[in-house]
């Protein structure tokens, strides 16, 4: 059986990335956390950028799918999307 990928869901699938990437932040924030509380002057702005990770790293993995999503949905609608091909297997 053949199936194809005609269109990818933007807003479904971008939520489900943004949960998925709000870990790898918080390791980042801690990680923001332990440069804050070594009190060097020159890793100050980086642990204040680790410990908005959370935040700027869902936020920008969300438009790059939105972006990708959008371009691959109009491509897939003008010469057809990814094919794969499915074979039943009997238990």
């Amino acid at each position: 059986m053949r199936t194809q990928i005609t269109r990818i869901s933007l807003y479904q699938n971008a939520k489900m990335l943004g949960v998925i990437y709000l870990p790898i932040g918080i390791i980042y924030a801690f990680i923001g956390i332990a440069f804050l509380m070594m009190d060097i002057e020159y890793l100050k702005v980086t642990g204040y950028i680790f410990l908005l990770a959370p935040f700027w790293l869902s936020l920008m993995v969300v438009i790059a799918h939105y972006f990708v999503a959008t371009i691959y949905n109009y491509l897939a609608s003008k010469i057809g999307g990814f094919e794969f091909e499915f074979t039943e297997i009997k238990d």
